[in-house]
């Protein structure tokens, strides 16, 4: 499976034709296309086709196009994944899993509709975003590697803070608090785990671009690959974010030569701008290599 980047992945509601619109013209890495949240209940079966219609007509370029599909537990998403699937998308993104079952009865859905529309089989990815609902999160690690075909995991807290009656997710400088800072953590964690990539939830403050960059900044550190974006401001911030600077890429490069040089020796600790560097140093390297490209 050819690696893609995800430094920005946006929402776009649908059936919304002139968000659609616009969300063609932009620099984000991928679309999700939503028929959850974003869609009301006696809209959705009306929507399927419209977004089927999307991926098979429009051109979306060079981007991941997703679909995200609604809860297995609410009983529409075997519909959104029949109704959908001829379009071919990239993946499905998957709110609101419990447990890894729920994954797992999504991921055996779609072994029987690419046999039947001739899709490469195994090739529809997933995201689940794991941390919407309190067992969700108590499961993440489970839900991270429930399939192979998951390639990303996500995290959200507007979902779980509704869910468990939090009045506020963030302290007054802006900071989260201990519950979405510990499904945050969770997320990126279990991902390493899984060998998956981690993207980082949504920002809602679509005025606070420096928050907005903040908290990006502090995704990277964490080590998240990328951030979902909502409004069409906030995608070069994001990819601005998680770009690693020029700098930082050559000096990665830098690093994996003398490496190679040392291990030509038989060295494989050695001096390296004023700091002793080994294995882990060249692993770090390795991955800004990968994130730059």
């Amino acid at each position: 499976m050819t690696a893609r980047r995800r430094r920005s992945v946006h929402f776009v509601p649908g059936g919304n034709e002139k968000m659609m619109a616009k969300a063609l013209t932009l620099a984000a890495d991928g679309l999700i296309l939503d028929l959850e949240d974003a869609v009301p209940p006696d809209r959705k079966a009306a929507t399927r086709p419209i977004v089927r219609r999307w991926l098979e007509t429009l051109d979306f370029g060079p981007g991941e196009r997703w679909i995200r599909m609604n809860p297995v537990a609410t009983g529409l998403g075997r519909a959104d994944l029949e109704e959908t699937i001829g379009g071919r998308p990239d993946g499905y993104v998957v709110p609101k899993p419990r447990h890894a079952r729920d994954v797992v009865e999504v991921a055996q859905l779609l072994d029987g509709l690419e046999r039947r529309h001739g899709i490469s089989q195994g090739s529809t990815r997933l995201l689940p975003i794991a941390t919407e609902i309190p067992e969700g999160l108590l499961n993440v690690r489970e839900i991270a590697g429930a399939s192979p075909r998951i390639v990303a995991v996500s995290w959200g807290i507007e979902d779980l803070s509704a869910a468990m009656g939090l009045p506020r997710v963030r302290d007054a400088d802006g900071r989260y608090l201990d519950i979405p800072r510990h499904a945050r953590t969770m997320c990126v964690i279990v991902a390493a785990v899984a060998g998956v990539e981690a993207l980082d939830t949504v920002y809602t403050d679509i005025a606070d671009l420096a928050g907005l960059r903040r908290e990006c900044d502090d995704a990277v550190a964490m080590g998240f690959s990328g951030k979902i974006s909502i409004h069409p401001s906030q995608i070069a911030v994001i990819n601005e974010a998680f770009t690693p600077a020029k700098a930082v890429v050559d000096e990665a490069r830098e690093l994996v030569a003398a490496f190679e040089e040392h291990r030509r020796r038989g060295v494989y600790a050695f001096r390296f701008k004023g700091q002793m560097v080994d294995a882990p140093h060249l692993t770090r390297a390795l991955k800004i290599i990968a994130r730059a490209s």
